[in-house]
């Protein structure tokens, strides 16, 4: 276990600046002081090995920088709330170097338990490698040594593995009571995991191509179960809208239209950027045979179109696009009837 830790973001992130700035002094440095002590040669009288010094100064620089970032990554990801000035939090790990070493731990396990192709293994694997697997998901660090452990084959093989269990055959997204299972076993974890590391920066480039090649099941499992960034919303919602797009609605349409809730600006960009994906949202909102995600979409659609929402003309030309989807006797204009008044109307 780590430590209790205080941290102010803004101010930690004022100090990497400095930081990263006297390192570059320190790299300007080093080779006038190589190029003077081999001109002077034997008149030198200081030490000859100031160049030495320097590099390990640039050294201890270096990492004092990576350790903070980590414990501004680390701190921001594990508190629920994100507040101005200081956050303070219970680090799992002591540094950041632990955490990748206990990732890799997990990561060699959960490997080994998915050749036995025994769920049950995967599973004792996740909670057996890691003493608190459940906050060690949420250090940057940890989550992006475990998935660069496992890979997206990996990934894709455990969430497979615990759906194929826990309902069998279901392609369309985990129902609310298989969903509320995986929130706490390892589909759960991972999906924490992969967001801490997806907002961090963290994943590497074999992660790129995760929404083109993953099921859909297993993306709307990721976004229903954490939040990683808005950006990989929008990806997964363009890719997904675009696999089925006469398909009626189901569960994986309704956790991707839950997770946009959280992210109005990003829901506004797809309105304002993808007519043709938003009309495969609001298609299947027309069906009306699937009252949960009806109820969804128009909670994520108020929370995105309501005034002061977002940037103002992001938000109008996310009612530009809505109206260019929609025809006049569509059955969502009632749910956003509330919105439209005369600075919002459309």
């Amino acid at each position: 276990m780590g430590e209790f830790v205080g941290i102010d973001p803004s101010r930690a992130h004022d100090l990497i600046r400095r930081l990263e700035a006297g390192s570059l002094l320190l790299g300007g440095v080093r080779p006038l002081v190589d190029a003077a002590v081999a001109e002077a040669g034997d008149d030198w009288a200081g030490p000859r090995h100031g160049a030495t010094a320097l590099r390990r100064a640039q050294e201890f620089l270096h990492d004092a920088r990576r350790e903070l970032r980590w414990r501004i990554d680390a701190a921001e990801q594990l508190v629920p709330v994100r507040e101005r000035g200081l956050i303070t939090a219970v680090f799992p790990f002591a540094g950041e170097a632990e955490a990748t070493r206990a990732a890799a731990e997990t990561a060699t396990a959960v490997l080994a338990a998915l050749a036995t192709r025994r769920p049950d293994e995967v599973e004792r694997a996740f909670t057996t490698a890691t003493g608190t697997p459940g906050e060690a998901a949420g250090d940057p660090a940890y989550a992006a040594a475990l998935l660069g452990g496992l890979g997206p084959d990996g990934l894709v093989l455990v969430l497979r593995g615990w759906s194929e269990v826990e309902v069998p055959g279901e392609r369309d997204g985990l129902p609310p009571a298989a969903l509320a299972r995986a929130a706490a076993a390892s589909p759960g974890l991972l999906a924490r995991a992969f967001a801490a590391a997806e907002r961090t920066g963290r994943l590497g480039e074999e992660w790129r191509e995760l929404p083109a090649t993953a099921p859909a099941d297993v993306l709307t499992t990721l976004i229903a179960l954490a939040r990683p960034s808005g950006a990989f919303l929008t990806v997964v919602a363009v890719e997904l809208l675009n696999r089925r797009p006469d398909a009626g609605p189901d569960w994986n349409l309704h956790h991707l239209a839950h997770a946009y809730r959280s992210f109005p600006e990003a829901l506004q960009e797809l309105l304002a950027e993808h007519q043709k994906e938003t009309g495969v949202l609001l298609d299947a909102y027309a069906l009306g045979t699937h009252p949960a995600y009806e109820r969804a979409l128009a909670a994520a659609l108020r929370h995105a179109l309501e005034p002061g929402a977002g940037a103002d003309g992001l938000r109008e030309r996310a009612w530009s696009g809505l109206t260019g989807a929609l025809d006049a006797g569509h059955r969502l204009w009632r749910d956003l009837e509330t919105f439209r008044d005369a600075g919002e109307r459309v």
